[in-house]
């Protein structure tokens, strides 16, 4: 293959000949014109300092909740967020989330871009892929507050720090496993102190395995299933509080199993578009864990309880989304315990970057004496500029 410099030499010397009445040019002529040639191929681009910065967004959140006939006003999130290729092999994105409860590093993670056989590696703070909406940022979900069941169940979103690797299956459907291993998996979760080390027995490891098919033209169907499984939990006994000498340490038969099933069904008519159809999903989690005392940090019993959520709204046009959901969660510690919600709300998409909704909830138990709590909310959300995931309309 011809260089660029010789290319240009066996365009260029004809019209030299031309312009001289077919006068060859001497050597000094053309060894001045090639390396003109060369000086235009080794020349820097020209490039912008932007050109290199990573995509930037901010999304906003607020809401103003009246539960019980006493208001608060909230102000949930500013989430700001960076996401850039690292090189041809590694993307990066980091968020940072700034509320009433302070700023943190949501999320920190990088992620490979280029494996061979299917494979994907991510790590770092991250949203580990157990269920559904747990790894779901608050903005992004269907209702204005996070399901009970989710918030007991998974302790808030899903976030962790630790490595998550997946293959893509070659398959006509979509099939994927995810295997991984966090510190531990949930924002709110306080079993464990993150920051003290410890053997790899008290970490979480995850597993998880979707799968999504096309039902004809008009409907699609996703399935998930994921496990959270921690092999040892250590509890030392408050002494303070029990009186005793000596302060025991308990690991034997401390193993928790978090199980999460989802299933989403989607109708989305050729006819409509990207703006009608409804969204039906289900999601159902089984915790079995070792129970302690909050008082004194021995083991009470080992506890069985479930929890789940299911959810249908409608999409309308391009604004308007009205839903319902409905959430029963039993209790950690007494599955006998049982919490219902049942929440009605209305989305409108103002524009592709601007949302408001209105919600009514009702919660309710059936531990006599208790009182039913009613909450109205009202939420806004903006994006501004590139927002990583902005509006989750599935």
């Amino acid at each position: 293959m011809l260089s660029l410099s010789t290319a240009l030499l066996m365009v260029t010397l004809p019209c030299l000949a031309h312009a001289q009445d077919t006068v060859p040019p001497d050597a000094d002529e053309l060894k001045a014109l090639e390396e003109r040639v060369t000086r235009l191929e080794t020349a820097p681009a020209k490039t912008f300092l932007s050109q290199f910065n990573p995509a930037m967004g901010l999304a906003l959140d607020f809401a103003l909740l009246d539960r019980d006939d006493k208001a608060d006003f909230q102000f949930r999130a500013a989430e700001i967020n960076l996401e850039a290729s690292v090189d041809p092999f590694v993307k990066g994105w980091a968020i940072v989330n700034g509320s009433e409860g302070g700023v943190e590093v949501e999320e920190a993670a990088l992620e490979t871009t280029s494996l061979p056989w299917n494979l994907t590696v991510r790590g770092g703070r991250l949203f580990a892929s157990f269920g559904r909406f747990p790894h779901y940022h608050g903005h992004e979900l269907p209702v204005i507050e996070t399901p009970n069941s989710i918030d007991t169940f998974v302790n808030g979103e899903s976030r962790g720090e630790g490595l998550e690797v997946s293959y893509l299956f070659p398959t006509d459907f979509y099939l994927s496993a995810t295997a991984g291993v966090f510190d531990q998996i949930g924002a709110e979760n306080d079993r464990l102190d993150i920051a003290v080390a410890r053997p790899f027995e008290d970490f979480t490891y995850l597993g998880r395995l979707n799968a999504g098919a096309d039902l004809g033209d008009d409907h699609s169907l996703e399935l998930g299933i994921s496990e959270a499984w921690t092999p040892k939990r250590t509890m030392v006994e408050d002494a303070t509080v029990t009186g005793s000498p000596f302060a025991t340490a308990t690991r034997k038969g401390t193993w928790r199993a978090l199980t999460g099933l989802d299933l989403t069904y989607r109708y989305h008519p050729s006819s409509g578009g990207l703006y009608k159809g409804v969204v039906w999903g289900t999601e159902v989690f089984v915790n079995n864990e070792q129970r302690f005392d909050p008082a004194t940090r021995l083991p009470t019993d080992r506890v069985r309880a479930f929890s789940g959520y299911s959810y249908a709204w409608i999409k309308l046009g391009r604004r308007w989304r009205p839903g319902l959901m409905g959430d029963l969660t039993e209790d950690l510690d007494s599955a006998r315990k049982l919490t219902k919600t049942y929440t009605a709300f209305l989305s409108c998409d103002v524009t592709e970057y601007q949302r408001l909704r209105l919600s009514f909830s009702r919660r309710e138990d059936n531990v006599p004496g208790t009182l039913v709590s009613n909450t109205i909310g009202l939420q806004w959300t903006g994006v501004l500029g590139y927002h990583v995931h902005g509006f989750r309309d599935r």
